[in-house]
């Protein structure tokens, strides 16, 4: 009965080495996307820049060297003639001992941009994942069209040798076989219109994967990931959605920035070592050598307002922060929830349409059998049989947006690319401490979205 709705399981011309399953696409899209690139490009950035603030933990060595010509003529204001060729030579190290909490405070702000940047990128990747899927669905839904569209094409040409036997037999008239070659024409049409769309398709998975889809898979969901309802599926965004997360990151990075800021008003102290290996200074001939290690300290008085501006400043940063943070969990539940509804009722729907399939064949059928015995007209046959075309087509398009519904819902979680099983790519990790330290935060994560649903 429902021979029509077979969905293809190959696309293309022939089997091909390069078949890629939905998850090898992905996969593929992961190292290739150009928009992946850039978000991995300011991930590394950020550990380059928290490579550069950890520096101030370290000594900071400057060597200075210079010579040239001294001339002097008075010297402590006496007259004095002196021409000498003068020579300079320095070492200093500097050790910084406390600098207010700055370098902490700094490095600890980085620190937590790392790990938002991390999760954006994981982000973006989970959307590119949900992208590359529905393409990839719809390419199989495209072609099941073509082949609907291939036989609804045969179905009238058989009509139309039919009526033009008919014709010719004086049972029929020349406008009965103008009224099918009309339906015929529009088949046609209907055929080059989902070749095309099929070739928009290919061309969509091209951008994402950077390959033309040749020998593709039929995915298939894993229900375990699906959630039972529309509560648990909210639980699970707020717990995983790496948005959240880096919304979270972003505010903790800013109470740091906060932090860095408040280190003008606290002093500044230093072990300073200089070494010098001078000739001719001061236009007394021979060598000037001197040596000095020394506890420095500095403290700014005053700044012109400068670091209370800038902490200040940091503040309202955090209510920012804070504010996209609570805007983002409204979009993740708010999105989460409208997968849901996607899913709940795609389902539903689906099952009108295949009733719509049954009772649509046998009005076909039923139709053609009273044409031939003239009780229906052929205009009845023909829109019978349109009527079966789109409702074949209808429950096709519900058969894979129920499948598009599963993976939006599950993307909604934040789990897509866990339920593909795609790994994401080494580079993409944390690196050195900063996974115990992801441990931590994820239990403050956790916190988190306790208090914003509170």
């Amino acid at each position: 009965m429902h021979k029509y709705l077979i969905i293809p399981v190959l696309l293309g011309c022939s089997a091909s080495v390069q078949a890629l399953t939905l998850e090898q696409s992905i996969a593929q899209a992961m190292m290739n996307n150009p928009q992946l690139i850039q978000k991995y490009a300011q991930f590394e950035a950020k550990y380059k820049d928290k490579r550069a603030a950890f520096s101030d933990y370290l000594p900071q060595v400057s060597v200075y060297a210079a010579t040239g010509y001294e001339k002097i003529t008075y010297n402590n204001g006496r007259e004095y003639d002196s021409e000498l060729n003068r020579r300079e030579l320095g070492l200093r190290v500097t050790q910084s001992l406390f600098s207010g909490f700055e370098t902490v405070d700094e490095v600890a702000r980085l620190d937590y941009e790392i790990k938002a940047d991390q999760q954006a990128l994981i982000s973006a990747a989970e959307n590119l994942s949900l992208e590359i899927a529905q393409i990839y669905i719809d390419l199989f839904q495209s072609q099941g069209v073509i082949e609907l569209s291939e036989q609804n094409i045969k179905d009238h040409e058989d009509i139309l040798n039919n009526i033009q036997n008919r014709a010719k037999k004086g049972l029929s008239s020349a406008a009965d076989v103008a009224q099918v070659q009309s339906r015929l024409a529009t088949a046609n049409s209907g055929l080059l219109a989902a070749r095309n769309n099929q070739f928009d398709l290919k061309a969509q998975y091209f951008d994402l994967v950077g390959e033309y889809p040749i020998d593709l898979h039929n995915p298939e969901v894993d229900s375990n990931y699906l959630p039972e309802t529309l509560d648990i599926a909210i639980d699970r965004a707020k717990d995983n959605h790496p948005e959240i997360k880096a919304s979270i990151f972003d505010v903790q990075a800013a109470e740091k920035q906060m932090d860095r800021d408040k280190s003008g008003f606290w002093p500044k102290i230093d072990l300073e070592l200089d070494i010098n290996n001078n000739d001719n200074i001061g236009g007394f001939e021979g060598p000037d050598d001197d040596g000095r290690i020394m506890l420095t300290m500095s403290y700014d008085i005053y700044s012109g307002g400068r670091t209370t501006a800038r902490t200040e400043a940091s503040a309202w940063r955090k209510e920012e922060a804070k504010a996209i943070r609570n805007n983002t969990y409204r979009q993740v539940i708010e999105g989460t929830t409208l997968a849901w509804n996607a899913f709940h009722f795609v389902g539903e729907q689906k099952g009108f349409y295949r009733q719509n399939v049954d009772f649509a064949t046998q009005t076909e059928k039923g139709y053609m059998q009273q044409f031939v015995i003239g009780r229906r007209s052929l205009l009845d046959v023909l829109d019978s049989k349109i009527e079966l075309f789109n409702a074949r087509k209808n429950y096709l398009k519900a058969s894979f947006d129920e499948k598009k519904a599963r993976y939006r819902l599950i993307n909604a979680t934040g789990k897509l690319i866990e339920e593909l099983r795609v790994d994401t790519p080494d580079a993409w990790k944390l690196k050195d401490n900063d996974d115990e330290e992801n441990n931590q935060t994820d239990e403050t994560t956790s916190s988190t979205a306790q208090e914003v649903s509170n």
